[in-house]
């Protein structure tokens, strides 16, 4: 579809956006105006990966807005106030669908042409940005794009002056944002490129786990996501020259995701790196940050097979850049676990995080309003209301400034060779397998692991899961200590306090958590703390 048609479809305009030199020229590539090519599996070689071509920015009208905009979010945040804009593009390439080879190579089974969208938040001035841009596959698993990472870290994110990039990356989210905004999304399109005698059928399709609905269709290709990825990566890197990130001089580019984001990250980290290369002919993405996310087990493209647990190819590799990985106990009887590495080209984090849930609190400012959700049939798979849990308070843990922590410390680790803390496992009954169950302490909660001070200066116990069905079983909770308890542990208020700050001070000190947030954890204690009797 020419540029031109789709920015008419989106916005109604017969005016043509202006490309930059580079993307004329990859207009002209037979690599993006060609049709679909039916091939036999060819193996992939790594090699500069193409600039996909990109509208201007979508307008917004009264009428017409992106979805997951920021500032319809269920905590919707006023981005000019921080001096920073949003923009979403619509982008169009070609994209392989690769299976894996013999001894871990990667190969092509097809390949076909793309168009997806890209919402990009950024400084207004380039003077302000940081140099870092943090790519998020956007999380489609409720069926329409979530951006929990944003949610999590946009503080930090607009503290440091960071750009960040959100990608549709699956066919079933591009219908969600077709239900959402017909006119402005029609031309949004993963079409399976793969020949008939290749695809397998509807019947054959994976099937999500945890009370979802099929995701999968013959008409769309799942898999078309990693050169999506590579290609928004060489876009964004494209920034002294034109597209979206015109003016902009990026030095450090990192994919971070959470959930079954995550383990898009991890998938595309172990398999897809190395083949992705820049113009310098060096690996696309600088590092990697995973959260709630047990290993590199997405599939490549919808047809195969998961990688069964014990299979080498699960164990996160040695890339060449930083890898962090960050859990919950929610991930304890999937975990498959590595160690720490400084050594380069092995340079790898695992975090195992105390009391923390799968589902934690901290992603509200990622998460679309109730408004724009209602307008989709995604909004129905939200049933954390049938949880009997569900009127307990939430499991607080501060899971996402760990993350942000996490972030700063990959930064830190690519651009000045300073290595993260390491953190120790959580204590484990039965570890390596599904049974897996983390030990706990007199109150209930979990020995070893990160800690923070919800579990080390403790005022409830904390549960990584809730009963009931579908996510439920991701959904943590915390359950506050009676008087007495409290009494005895934490005989004044200034003795609560106290405690709690000195935490605090550790978790600084040792750059578990960045100082602003740190700050945030003081007020809430000392709002605890007003409850609390003398």
């Amino acid at each position: 579809m020419d540029i031109a048609e789709i920015f008419k479809r989106a916005t109604g305009s017969l005016k043509r956006p202006a490309l930059s030199a580079a993307l004329a020229c990859a207009l002209a590539s037979p690599a993006l105006a060609s049709p679909p090519a039916m091939q036999e599996a060819v193996r992939v070689a790594p090699a500069v990966v193409p600039i996909p071509e990109a509208t201007n920015a979508i307008p917004v009208t009264d009428k017409s807005w992106p979805w997951a905009a920021a500032d319809r979010a269920v905590s919707p945040i006023d981005l000019s106030a921080h001096g920073y804009v949003e923009e979403e593009y619509f982008i169009t390439g070609t994209a392989r669908v690769f299976d894996m080879g013999e001894q871990a190579s990667l190969t092509s089974l097809a390949q076909g042409p793309y168009t997806t969208r890209i919402l990009v938040r950024r400084p207004a001035h380039p003077a302000e940005f940081s140099g870092t841009v943090v790519v998020e596959p956007l999380n489609p698993s409720i069926r329409y794009d979530l951006p929990i990472m944003w949610g999590e870290s946009h503080a930090s994110y607009i503290r440091n002056g960071d750009i960040w990039i959100g990608v549709t990356v699956k066919p079933v989210a591009i219908a969600t944002l077709k239900e959402f905004d017909s006119r402005r999304y029609q031309a949004l399109e993963f079409p399976n490129p793969v020949p008939a005698s290749l695809t397998c059928g509807q019947d054959q399709l994976p099937l999500p786990r945890g009370g979802l609905p099929p995701e999968s269709s013959p008409a769309t290709e799942n898999g078309l996501i990693w050169d999506v990825l590579s290609q928004v990566a060489a876009l964004a890197r494209n920034g002294k020259h034109g597209g979206p990130l015109a003016g902009f001089d990026v030095s450090r580019m990192y994919m971070a995701g959470d959930s079954q984001s995550g383990a898009f990250v991890l998938t595309y980290a172990n398999f897809i790196h190395q083949y992705a290369l820049g113009q310098d002919r060096t690996p696309l993405y600088d590092g990697y940050l995973a959260a709630v996310a047990s290993g590199p087990g997405t599939p490549l493209n919808q047809c195969a097979n998961p990688l069964p647990t014990d299979d080498p190819r699960m164990r996160i590799a040695d890339v060449g850049v930083p890898v962090i990985v960050m859990v919950s106990e929610s991930e304890i009887g999937s975990l498959r676990r590595r160690p720490d590495s400084d050594l380069g080209p092995d340079l790898f984090r695992g975090y195992e995080v105390a009391g923390a849930s799968h589902i934690h609190e901290g992603g509200e400012a990622g998460s679309p309003s109730p408004i724009d959700a209602a307008r989709t049939s995604g909004a129905v798979f939200d049933n954390a209301n049938a949880c009997q849990e569900q009127d307990m308070p939430g499991n607080d843990v501060p899971f996402a400034m760990l993350l942000s922590g996490a972030f700063r410390n990959l930064d830190r680790w690519s651009r000045e060779g300073v290595p993260p803390p390491r953190g120790e496992p959580l204590e484990v009954d039965k570890p390596g397998t599904p049974d897996a169950q983390v030990l706990t302490d007199e109150f209930g909660n979990a020995l070893g692991g990160v800690r923070t001070p919800q579990v080390d200066v403790p005022v409830a116990r904390y549960y990584h899961r809730m009963t009931g069905p579908g996510i439920c079983e991701l959904w943590g909770y915390r359950k506050p200590f009676t008087a007495d308890v409290l009494e005895a542990l934490y005989p004044t208020r200034e003795a609560y306090l106290s405690r709690f700050r000195q935490s605090v001070d550790s978790l600084i000190a040792e750059r578990w958590i960045e100082p602003e947030d740190g700050q945030a954890l003081l007020r809430q204690a000392s709002d605890a703390a007003s409850l609390m009797n003398d």
